[in-house]
């Protein structure tokens, strides 16, 4: 039995109250990016090229300013 056959199988096999959630589940696959490697990564940065505006500083200034301090609220923890 092929790939799509027992696929189709599978489907067949679901409840009405599932094939909303399977169709979700297949339309959101052809839409899921690819992962690609660092080695890929890397290169793609490499074609990129430099900054080439002039108000590096005011948005390296921007970033500074809006950073804050994270609190981690590790109670009650879920997995305990």
């Amino acid at each position: 039995m092929t790939l799509k056959e027992q696929l189709l199988q599978a489907i067949e096999a679901l409840p009405n109250t599932k094939l909303a959630e399977a169709l979700t589940f297949v339309k959101s696959l052809s839409t899921k990016p690819s992962i690609t490697s660092a080695k890929s990564f890397l290169a793609h940065l490499k074609t990129i090229g430099t900054w080439s505006g002039d108000d590096f500083l005011e948005c390296l200034e921007a970033v500074q300013n809006s950073r804050g301090e994270i609190e981690f609220d590790c109670s009650p923890n879920p997995f305990e």
